[in-house]
């Protein structure tokens, strides 16, 4: 990946930045907000590199705990980065224990599912299409058994308590899976009934069981109609309810599929027979966590097809220029097994608070940051999170500082750029946006092509209506602190 920053910044954090005494007392400028009457709760940071040392800019409640929003995936990016490594690629892998008879596959073959979040990415290949062709190109044409989809390596939960149906039933908030293909989502169509009382017309994909609680209203009620989709996870059911006023058009949703890796495995099952190969079985799901001694790495299994993903370092502009969710979380799910050893998605998500809540100062020394991360997820997309500013300046001047801090950075998102689209006008910055409901925030890098960068956060919570006016307090705080550097060099 080219970098598209100097080399300054890394010179200038290579240098063993200090961060003991980084809020010392005595050394904030906080400036007063034009905006403090409007009751949010709003914190932030700026510092900068002095002689080896991070000296404060300006500061305002820099230890108090806000929702991060998408400013945690640069955690669960730099957490991923550390432990995987910008090469790491998720593997795909169909093996079998049975005897192989010429072009008979005398028993079941398994699909060793391993979380990989690109398959039906844009200018990928086609997954299930590759590993059908190798399957092939081994002489096999026939499977007698089942076709196994061995999610096992992956149990418990996959997503938050608080993750509720406005966001777990739409793409930007689908849980991940063990195997999924267009980020775990269907596409579901919807238009009024042919009359007021009716139904709507809700079409799914086939093979989607869809329970239709919905009915068809007056023109009067236009604006007001809603439908609710909520999967049924496990089940491969879609329920669908509310009111479609007769007057709006139809629309077409990417909804969360209730049973993604079941339908992954359908359409590997599908890529068999367009290759040649013929599965007697059933499709059918193992959950249980596999044997050492049946596992392929154990070498009792044969290995019939492999697929690899493209490396994580290519999905960083998805994950912080874009703010890509699915990919975010799949990351935590990555992390929970190749990390934690568990493949459990909490598991992934207790790595990368212990990493950001295990950073040192300069004097080797624990920082004391038990009450500076609380997380959920690794989108960011729970409001359950809580991260201080601190916590993430203190994060971006350790990620600058590491092999891998250049990619991540380079993947930060430039004004005019991905998320930073619909900003106003900023100074030279790259940063990670933040955006829930009453919650906008944004962290990143001041001035990175100069020789003393600014690391910075910016928190607003709990502040009702649209975005653009905490968007305007933040850019003018960087503009702020932008005009004090130029104007002391």
């Amino acid at each position: 990946m080219t970098c598209r920053h100097p080399t300054h910044l890394a010179r200038a954090v290579l240098a063993a930045a200090t961060l003991a005494g980084l809020l010392a007392p005595g050394s904030l400028a906080a400036q007063p907000a034009a905006t403090d009457g409007d009751g949010a709760h709003r914190g932030y940071l700026a510092a900068r590199l002095a002689g080896g040392d991070l000296e404060v800019l300006d500061a305002r409640n820099a230890d108090g705990r806000f929702v991060p929003a998408s400013v945690l995936k640069v955690a669960t990016v730099a957490a991923a980065l550390e432990h995987l490594g910008p090469d790491y690629r998720w593997v795909t892998r169909l093996t079998s224990v049975a005897p192989v008879d010429g072009p008979l596959l005398d028993g079941d073959l398994v699909i060793e599912a391993g979380a990989d979040p690109t398959w039906g990415r844009d200018g990928e290949e086609d997954a299930p299409g590759t590993l059908a062709r190798q399957v092939r190109e081994r002489g096999l044409t026939r499977i007698a058994g089942d076709l196994v989809v061995d999610a096992g390596r992956f149990p418990g939960r996959l997503h938050p308590l608080d993750r509720g149906i406005g966001d777990l039933a739409y793409r930007h908030g689908t849980p991940p899976a063990a195997l999924a293909i267009d980020e775990a989502t269907i596409t579901v169509r919807a238009a009024p009934g042919a009359s007021v009382g009716a139904p709507a017309r809700i079409e799914a994909p086939a093979g989607v069981e869809l329970i239709n609680r919905t009915a068809t209203v007056g023109p009067d009620r236009h604006g007001a109609g809603t439908l609710d989709f909520l999967a049924l996870w496990g089940t491969d059911t879609l329920l669908v309810r509310g009111e479609y006023p007769i007057s709006e058009p139809s629309f077409v949703v990417p909804a969360s599929d209730p049973d993604p890796v079941r339908r992954a495995g359908l359409r590997l099952r599908d890529a068999l027979a367009e290759a040649g190969v013929q599965v007697d079985g059933a499709v059918r799901l193992r959950t249980e966590r596999p044997a050492a001694s049946g596992s392929a790495a154990s070498g009792s299994a044969t290995v019939l097809a492999e697929l690899r993903s493209p490396p994580l370092g290519s999905l960083l502009p998805d994950l912080l220029t874009d703010s890509h969710n699915w990919y975010a979380d799949m990351l935590a799910l990555t992390i929970g097994l190749e990390v934690a050893g568990t493949g459990r998605f909490d598991d992934g998500v207790g790595v990368v608070s212990e990493f950001v809540s295990g950073l040192v100062d300069g004097a080797a020394t624990p920082v004391p940051t038990l009450d500076e991360v609380w997380l959920e997820d690794g989108s960011g997309l729970s409001p359950a999170n809580l991260v201080t500013p601190s916590a993430v300046v203190r994060l971006l001047a350790h990620a600058a500082s590491r092999p891998w801090g250049g990619a991540l950075i380079d993947a930060l998102a430039t004004p005019g750029e991905g998320t930073l689209r619909s900003w106003p006008r900023l100074p030279p910055v790259a940063a990670k946006t933040g955006t829930l409901r009453h919650t906008v925030a944004l962290a990143g890098v001041l001035r990175p092509r100069s020789a003393t960068p600014v690391f910075f956060c910016y928190f607003v919570n709990h502040r009702p209506g649209p975005p653009a006016p905490a968007r305007r307090e933040i850019s003018a705080a960087l503009r702020e602190w932008s005009g004090r550097i130029v104007s002391e060099e």
